[in-house]
């Protein structure tokens, strides 16, 4: 049975006034490493790889030392079994298909290396394709020739940065598909460099938020997406409806609260000690809020009879394949941004100035555990 193989990383790298200082863990699943462009995903792969050198710190596979800044030990990217997949793909031009993803290849005969990029071939649809060059090639064809080049030479650890991010969506979403069906052949250690949060979602197994070069959160996509640690990790990942309140009292048995928020209030789920008067900070997904059919209607979904309130349609823009409702309480501005499938768009015939009930449902509010104080009262 092959050993699971586990990428153990904590180092510091100063680049100019930049400050790289991550740890984190990759097991035998894929890691989504999220943020904003600038934010220091690139420069962690690189480093990983061996194409820089960190300050200080280690990288660790399993028991072996990639790099371990207090014994000295700094591996060549030749000698560290790191699989790169870039960008551009930075395929060789004067090079085949079938050349390309021989390049990587150090041990075999020629038999068996013939047999096993045959099945890679086949495996990411590049059958026909062998004798063909870089400029013959669609884009998605050039990307699974890349990662079929990084994987043919039986890496240890696999990195993927922005792999999909020049290519149209229908091709996105195939070599996603691609992406989840290798890993799941190969179980090999992955990271995936991305900041797009649909593709963040479908392929992490786990997810690192990163901001400024720090890590703010990491752990399953459940959690980083529905349990934001901070405010901070709310935004980033376009939480959008993000509430400062206070505690105006808690039940008997503690397990809720009734938090007061700009005009409105509503019924949390209390885990964290909640007292009366406690200032708290708490989100909800635009997708998770329900609006409910017209006015009087009886609300039907489940937890849409939960912590009902009274507001009006500000303005509605369309997103592809949802519309985004703003809703406020007042006049003067939104609060809410509630995200619906066109069907639902439509069936609710919605229009500005309409009033409306929403309902947040207890369930899928979200206190946020860390306030922070020096961020805005509303994001």
């Amino acid at each position: 049975q092959k050993v699971i193989e586990m990428l153990n990383v904590s180092f510091l790298k100063n680049v100019g006034n930049f400050a790289l200082d991550v740890s984190f863990v990759v097991d035998s699943g894929i890691l989504v490493l999220f943020g904003p462009s600038g934010s220091g995903k690139s420069l962690t792969l690189q480093i990983i790889s061996g194409l820089i050198k960190p300050d200080k710190g280690f990288i660790k596979l399993n028991n072996d030392s990639f790099f371990d800044s207090a014994n000295g030990i700094n591996l060549p990217i030749n000698k560290r079994g790191v699989g790169y997949v870039l960008q551009d793909y930075a395929l060789f031009p004067h090079m085949t298909v079938f050349e390309n993803i021989a390049y990587g290849i150090r041990k075999g005969g020629k038999a068996e290396v013939n047999k096993n990029i045959a099945e890679l071939q086949k495996f990411l649809r590049l059958e026909g394709t062998e004798g063909l060059y870089p400029h013959q090639l669609s884009g998605g064809q050039k990307q699974r020739v890349a990662i079929a080049r990084a994987i043919a030479s039986e890496p240890a650890v696999l990195l993927l940065d922005e792999p999909l991010a020049a290519l149209d969506y229908p091709v996105r979403s195939k070599i996603r598909n691609d992406l989840i069906a290798i890993h799941k052949r190969f179980r090999i250690p992955t990271i995936v460099v991305t900041h797009d949060i649909e593709e963040a979602f479908v392929l992490g197994d786990r997810i690192a938020v990163i901001e400024e070069g720090r890590i703010e959160q990491i752990g399953s996509r459940y959690e980083v997406f529905y349990k934001p640690a901070t405010r901070k990790v709310a935004r980033l990942l376009a939480v959008k409806n993000i509430f400062d309140a206070v505690v105006k009292k808690v039940s008997s048995k503690g397990l809720a609260a009734t938090v007061e928020s700009d005009g409105f209030s509503i019924t949390v789920n209390s885990k964290d000690n909640l007292k009366a008067g406690d200032n708290i900070e708490f989100c909800i997904r635009p997708e998770d809020i329900k609006i409910q059919k017209a006015k009087g209607a009886r609300l039907k979904a489940k937890g849409s009879k939960e912590n009902i309130v009274s507001a009006k349609v500000f303005d509605i823009q369309e997103k592809g394949l949802v519309h985004t409702i703003f809703a406020g309480i007042s006049d003067d501005d939104y609060l809410f941004q509630i995200n619906l499938p066109n069907s639902t768009y439509r069936r609710l015939s919605l229009k500005k100035g309409k009033k409306i009930k929403i309902s947040l449902p207890k369930e899928l509010v979200w206190v946020i555990p860390c306030r922070l104080a020096d961020e805005q009262t509303f994001i």
